[in-house]
């Protein structure tokens, strides 16, 4: 079984992450294994040598300064020791070809290691709910997906409807590709084409595996791990 590392938050000084994370990838037939926040580069080559796939979960702000910007006041709280550890990992993973799923701040994370922007605050421009107001597992407003992109290629449809929780948005992709906007124009997934599986969605799938399209990108992401795994 392929071993999917998945990135943990910080709350209050310590390392948590959603059950609802690990359950979807051992539900796919992966292996979850938790990846605490901490400090050195040589621990964070070690943790990625030891997966065949990476999961950088959800959670608070990146940091404007990663993407050349000062903090405006609506950027929330940043924890500068997750940044600095997600923002290597992404990166080295873009790199090497290990498979690499970003969800919602994981994708903000992809985009900046890709070179790209965020917007630190989306609520002047959104034309839709992207904070929602309803159970975490509530499909709030739907996406637009660029036929041919591999979102497409999973999900197989041209629209999905997705759940939402975010107040930030990847303004420019860098070197990723934009897969999927909201119908207010909001990015809502990237990915890296030269590479076997890097994607990165604003929602949270795993929240969604009531539904098909909630597991597909899980299933997705344990096969190119499974991949992988066979060519190490």
């Amino acid at each position: 079984m392929p071993r999917i590392g998945i990135t943990c938050n910080i709350r209050d000084g310590e390392n948590t992450l959603s059950l609802a994370y690990s359950q979807a990838v051992a539900r796919s037939g992966a292996i979850p294994l938790l990846l605490p926040v901490c400090a050195g580069k040589h621990l964070w080559q070690q943790m990625l040598a030891n997966v065949d796939g990476l999961l950088l979960s959800g959670g608070g702000d990146p940091d404007a300064v990663h993407f050349g910007e000062e903090a405006t006041p609506a950027q929330g709280q940043v924890q500068p020791e997750r940044d600095q550890m997600e923002l290597f990992m992404a990166q080295r993973a873009l790199s090497c070809g290990l498979p690499l799923l970003g969800i919602c701040r994981g994708a903000q994370v992809m985009a900046i290691a890709a070179g790209g922007t965020l917007h630190q605050d989306i609520a002047h421009i959104a034309g839709v709910q992207h904070d929602q107001r309803a159970p975490k597992n509530y499909l709030i407003h739907g996406v637009r997906i660029i036929e041919k992109s591999l979102l497409h290629r999973i999900v197989g449809g041209n629209t999905l409807r997705v759940n939402s929780m975010h107040h930030q948005a990847v303004k420019t992709p860098g070197k990723l590709q934009i897969s999927a906007k909201a119908f207010d124009g909001i990015i809502e997934a990237v990915e890296a084409v030269q590479h076997p599986f890097a994607l990165g969605v604003q929602w949270h799938p795993e929240w969604m595996t009531k539904y098909l399209q909630g597991r597909a990108l899980f299933h997705a992401l344990k096969q190119a791990a499974l991949a992988y795994g066979r060519r190490q």
